[in-house]
């Protein structure tokens, strides 16, 4: 049994954390949890439905909540971090998130981020979400595997990391036609520098993605990609792609969450709403 700020703290602690990021909220705290129903996307019908069913809180991963009017900072904060890593200059790093901080700001400035939120502190259920930590430990998990390949052959394939990646259980049992997937280069392509993409906010945008090729990065591994930036980078014929799926991709750093939850607290949970 632990109470919710117990329950932030120990998934914080999994991923280095001591501050909830931005897009990361204990909307309504809550003692005594036993019981957490949890899922991807969770709103007012899942509350409703945790109620219900005689649950102690309700855990979800895509979290809007008012903080999400600056996610455009922590966008241009983590990616800025992350491109210089991996060899962008500082000068192109910054130039790219300054504008992204911005368009970031102006998408999410219209969203209805209290829906949810007032409906759990109406009903006095326990309600929070973890975003980047969740994401953070997905995307360390794929870092691991990519990092055996490279540890075993001098010069992967892309169908290398490919088949590294489907040993991961959420990827290997995910839904047909969402499981992980080359969608630029082919199997036989030389992977290059390999960069891992899943936490940060928000996916990189196209110029992200052409600064890191400039760098020297050969693939990308990520969550999703939209279709005009895959036809964009197969058009410009420099680099690989690998998408492994939003549903299961995000699930891998909640099920590390729920399943410390229940090694630590011995809490019950029940896993809908799109996890793996």
């Amino acid at each position: 049994m632990l109470n919710t700020n117990e329950m932030v703290k120990i998934a914080l602690d999994l991923v280095g954390y001591t501050d909830l990021p931005l897009d990361s909220e204990l909307t309504v705290p809550g003692e005594n949890i036993q019981k957490v129903l949890a899922g991807i996307d969770m709103g007012t019908a899942e509350i409703m439905l945790a109620k219900q069913l005689g649950y102690d809180c309700v855990f979800r991963h895509h979290n809007l909540v008012p903080r999400l009017g600056h996610l455009g900072d922590l966008v241009a904060e983590d990616h800025f971090k992350k491109l210089v890593a991996n060899g962008v200059p500082v000068n192109v790093a910054q130039k790219v998130m300054e504008r992204r901080r911005r368009e970031v700001e102006i998408m999410f400035h219209g969203n209805n981020f209290s829906a949810a939120s007032q409906c759990a502190q109406l009903l006095g259920m326990p309600f929070l979400g973890l975003h980047t930590p969740a994401d953070l430990l997905g995307e360390r998990t794929v870092e691991a595997k990519v990092a055996e390949v490279y540890a075993a052959k001098e010069t992967p394939t892309v169908g290398d990391l490919l088949d590294a990646i489907m040993e991961i259980r959420e990827f290997k049992e995910a839904p047909d036609g969402q499981r992980p997937n080359i969608w630029v280069g082919e199997k036989s392509s030389y992977a290059g520098k390999a960069v891992v993409e899943f936490a940060g906010g928000l996916a990189a945008e196209l110029d992200e993605l052409k600064a890191y090729i400039d760098a020297g990065v050969g693939t990308f591994i990520t969550m999703h990609m939209d279709g005009s930036i895959v036809k964009a980078l197969q058009e410009d014929n420099r680099c690989n792609v690998i998408v492994c799926g939003h549903m299961a991709s995000d699930s891998i750093g909640m099920n590390i969450i729920l399943d410390e939850w229940e090694r630590v607290g011995g809490i019950e949970t029940t896993r809908i709403g799109g996890i793996v």
